[in-house]
């Protein structure tokens, strides 16, 4: 037990140790109230608590990714247009080891069969069978509106003549048809089509507005079913600029007779 003595300088080391336990006592109780007057802090997730997302398992128990949800014919076209294949085949001419370890990590074998599988699938069909598709409809078309102008000028049609006008119709129909269909990528025959189209337009205008007798109307429906054709295989600007110029040439009429 400590004493006190009347000596001053006997006190001194007690009187230190006195403060000291002042200042301590003193500094934990204003941080315990800083902390209690501060508000909670949220502490960051560490990178050892964040829990990463794996691939989902499938019905067998394997890694499911989502490329597997892509089938097999849809990856064939995104490697196709890629053109890794055939970046490949080229550098294993070049590369010798290194191209066939590639091609045995791509399985070309399998890649090989799916490309077959999907050009079996998405095989074009012949120009002659396309042209012939579209013969059936068109001369349809042809016997329709020779029915409509039969009917404008109170004549009687059979099934019989209209079966008869069409059968007439569809070898020519079927040779426009085909040559269209096999030449039509090329620009001249992208232009010859827009000059076909307009004048077939402008001639069946021509007809109505100015030659309304029976005769020249049975020219009408051949026009009309060319008219239709040459506009549905055209892209959209040709086809708007068709409309435009047989509008235009309604509006001013070149060939009006004044009396």
């Amino acid at each position: 037990m400590a004493t006190i003595s009347e000596d001053e300088s006997e006190n001194r080391p007690l009187i230190d140790s006195l403060k000291e336990l002042t200042a301590t006592g003193t500094r934990d109780s204003a941080g315990e109230e800083s902390d209690s007057m501060s508000p909670p802090k949220l502490e960051h997730p560490s990178v050892s608590r964040i829990v990463q997302a794996g691939p989902k398992l499938g019905p067998d128990g394997k890694p499911h990714y989502l490329i597997d949800d892509i089938p097999d014919n849809e990856k064939l076209r995104l490697i196709r247009e890629s053109g890794i294949l055939k970046k490949y085949s080229q550098s294993s001419k070049g590369q010798g080891a290194n191209a066939s370890d590639v091609e045995d990590e791509l399985d070309l074998d399998e890649l090989e069969a799916l490309q077959k599988e999907y050009d079996e699938q998405n095989k074009e069909i012949p120009t002659w069978m396309d042209a012939l598709i579209y013969t059936f409809g068109l001369a349809a078309i042809y016997g329709l509106f020779e029915a409509l102008v039969s009917q404008q000028y109170s004549i009687e049609i059979t099934m019989k003549d209209v079966f008869q006008r069409m059968a007439k119709a569809a070898p020519a129909i079927y040779f426009i048809v085909y040559l269209t269909s096999r030449y039509r990528n090329l620009r001249a025959v992208k232009l010859l089509t827009l000059l076909a189209a307009c004048a077939c337009g402008c001639y069946f205008v021509h007809l109505n507005l100015h030659s309304p007798r029976l005769g020249i109307m049975r020219r009408a429906p051949g026009l009309v079913t060319i008219w239709m054709y040459l506009i549905f295989i055209m892209d959209v600007r040709p086809s708007i600029i068709n409309v435009a110029v047989v509008g235009l040439f309604w509006l001013l009429d070149p060939f009006k007779v004044d009396i």
